[in-house]
């Protein structure tokens, strides 16, 4: 006999950059879609998986700024019950050509994930999950003589502030990554000269740090739904 109960549409949407897109990597191995897959197997006993709707936001090489302009028609119009964001690996780059200027500078990063974050919650968005970005192996100093990595931890620090400033549920990512020595966190990223995008292995281990936040937003959205 099925037990399942009948909910309304529930909509996941993962927004951010080449990290959540899954750049490089086979769609199969991407996070993003290893969380989906483990979501709807720990609720397929449940409710009918199919009202679950998951769509992947992330655009390779975007800023937070270039997420701002795009969020109307890849966010907003899904009118998502839970959304991810993720961005700041471009943002925090400095580039020849701008003179050692960050991509996006520390105030704007901050006032584009805060602008997102509202913007998510006028369209529907009751659960949202920010994550810090993943240690990279890039350490030649860019143009404004820090490397990425340096640039990475002062925007990761705004990440978390942002977090505690809107309410949203705080990924960090970073945390869980740090816990690995220079040999295995190689192992996390694609190789020389990249060094920096989630290799497979990467992938299943972003998922693993992820997928408690996304699932409870989740479960909590079943439960709205039903009560509704």
């Amino acid at each position: 006999m099925n037990t399942r109960r009948e909910i309304a549409p529930i909509t996941i949407v993962f927004m951010g950059d080449s990290i959540t897109e899954g750049q490089y990597v086979h769609h199969a191995s991407r996070w993003t879609e290893l969380v989906a897959r483990r979501i709807r197997a720990a609720v397929a006993s449940d409710i009918d998986v199919d009202s679950l709707h998951f769509f992947n936001r992330g655009i390779s090489g975007e800023t937070t700024r270039q997420g701002l302009e795009r969020f109307p028609r890849d966010v907003q119009v899904l009118e998502p019950n839970v959304m991810t964001l993720q961005f700041g690996l471009n943002d925090c780059n400095c580039w020849d050509t701008d003179g050692g200027l960050p991509r996006v500078s520390e105030a704007a990063y901050r006032a584009n994930l805060i602008e997102m974050i509202a913007r998510a919650r006028k369209f529907g968005a009751k659960h949202i999950v920010l994550s810090t970005n993943h240690p990279t192996l890039r350490f030649r100093k860019l143009a404004s003589g820090q490397t990425l990595e340096e640039r990475r931890l002062i925007y990761n620090d705004i990440v978390r502030e942002v977090a505690v400033e809107t309410g949203v549920v705080l990924c960090d990512i970073e945390t869980v990554f740090a816990r690995f020595h220079h040999g295995e966190l190689a192992t996390m990223l694609l190789a020389e000269p990249d060094v920096l995008h989630l290799s497979s292995e990467g992938h299943h281990h972003y998922a693993g740090a992820i997928f408690e936040a996304v699932f409870q937003c989740v479960i909590n959205s079943i439960e709205e739904n039903l009560n509704d």
